[in-house]
């Protein structure tokens, strides 16, 4: 037996219970899971509770999650700060279905921190990229967007192309084809959607050229966090966005993931330029559904005349907008943030040190409060180079550390880890002791 198939059996010996419910759970739910994501081999993981940075399965198994929840727990698990806005809001009501003055204050907070003049909230990552694929349509009077290789943006018909493409299907590496990741989407749905090659400036100029007038924006995430941690080279977003505007169409940031937790206002600070619209959802909410899509006055014109339409029952749910305003003025603060970043920075440089010292092939990449091991050894610039991952070292890597208390990572094999403001000194530790446990097992 090798060493996966012996961590996948110490794994089900551990979580009986565990099977047990996902047995049961395949009868009113496919694959006996919520989201897609969620499968593992050989059955899903379920969790009692969590605190801290610290989850419980249902078997009293403990974790220190670095997971944290696709990185939407940059706050950790039920910050006290976090739960007593809820507890408080949800006591004064949990739905109105009417404008609070609480949305008015998140919004001035989204303007302080990312930029953009005004704010539409809504609940998830999805419905905001979503959403600001329609204003930019509306805004510009084109159907047709860009998308980058590799990118997941959500759920929705126009953006789930082309996230991981079977090799057979992807084209060439500077003209990739549009391949649904799913069935169920019109061709037609499909026909607008055109994909480009991220770090590749010139595939993003030869679809403005095939398609002269037509394209309504390009929606990029400004690090590409379906590709573990993929960096944009540098000048490639000021170029792209200067692309746009020559072209006459919109860019949108898609900080749904790195948000505030590459800085305190995500990729507009990071890299120094703000892009038309901007997305923003997971770790803004302090671990309740909360985005929102941002944009300047004048391409927010839009829907303050009704032309384009934005609407949600659920839109400002004043449980999530009081979890928002207390993750990002009390919790997510400068302090808490940088010390975040800076045991990352530690996380990161002692995985470093234990691939050296075990000659795996492997190396390391990092930013803000998130990371990865990444089972290449050259940086990974673009989708097509991401297949490069020895996917077996990651499967290893997850189990085998799952196996001895430690999450490394959200379960998926495109993710990273993300060191939250709950994290400590310690839980680096451990993370660093797990890894170094299994490290002789993870050679090629």
């Amino acid at each position: 037996m090798n060493y996966l198939d012996q961590e996948k059996q110490r794994y089900a010996e551990r979580t009986p219970r565990s099977r047990q419910l996902a047995e049961a759970a395949r009868e009113v739910l496919p694959l006996g899971v919520s989201s897609h994501v969620r499968v593992f081999d050989p059955h899903p993981l379920f969790i009692a509770s969590a605190k801290g940075s610290r989850l419980k399965d249902v078997d009293g198994n403990e974790y220190i999650d670095f997971g944290m929840c696709f990185g939407a727990g940059l706050a950790g698990h039920a910050h006290p700060t976090v739960t007593r806005a809820v507890r408080e809001q949800a006591e004064r009501g949990s739905l109105y279905c009417l404008t609070t003055e609480s949305e008015v204050e998140l919004g001035r907070e989204l303007r302080r921190r990312f930029g953009q003049d005004q704010w539409r909230p809504c609940n998830s990552g999805g419905e905001a990229t979503m959403h600001a694929l329609r204003i930019a349509r509306g805004y510009t009077g084109r159907d047709k967007i860009v998308k980058f290789e590799g990118a997941y943006h959500g759920a929705h018909d126009a953006v789930l192309v082309s996230i991981k493409p079977p090799v057979g299907q992807i084209g060439r590496a500077d003209k990739p084809r549009a391949v649904a990741n799913s069935a169920g989407i019109p061709k037609g749905t499909l026909q607008n959607t055109l994909v480009a090659a991220f770090n590749d400036l010139r595939s993003v100029e030869h679809l403005f050229e095939s398609n002269l007038n037509q394209i309504a924006a390009v929606i990029v995430e400004p690090v590409m966090l379906n590709l573990c941690i993929c960096m944009p080279e540098d000048g490639f977003l000021q170029k792209l966005h200067e692309l746009c505007r020559t072209n006459g169409a919109l860019l949108i940031f898609d900080e749904v993931k790195t948000g505030t937790k590459i800085a305190p206002g995500g990729a507009s600070e990071y890299f120094k330029m703000k892009p038309d619209l901007t997305c923003v959802a997971k770790s803004i909410g302090g671990g309740l559904p909360l985005a929102a899509v941002g944009a300047s006055h004048e391409i927010m014109s839009v829907v303050a005349d009704l032309s384009v339409v934005h609407a949600g029952t659920f839109a400002g749910n004043p449980l999530s907008v009081a979890a928002g305003l207390a993750t990002l003025k009390e919790v997510l603060t400068p302090e808490a943030t940088q010390n975040a970043f800076n045991l990352c920075r530690t996380l990161t440089k002692g995985c470093d040190e234990i691939i050296r010292k075990h000659r795996l092939q492997a190396t390391t990449v990092h930013i803000g409060s998130m990371g990865m091991v990444m089972f290449t050894t050259e940086p990974v610039r673009n989708f097509r180079e991401w297949l490069r991952i020895d996917q077996t070292r990651w499967q290893e890597m997850l189990t085998g550390m799952l196996n001895v208390g430690v999450l490394p990572f959200a379960i998926d094999n495109d993710e990273q880890w993300t060191v939250s403001v709950q994290h400590t000194e310690e839980d680096i530790d451990a993370f660093l002791s797990a890894f170094e446990k299994i490290a002789p097992n993870l050679t090629s």
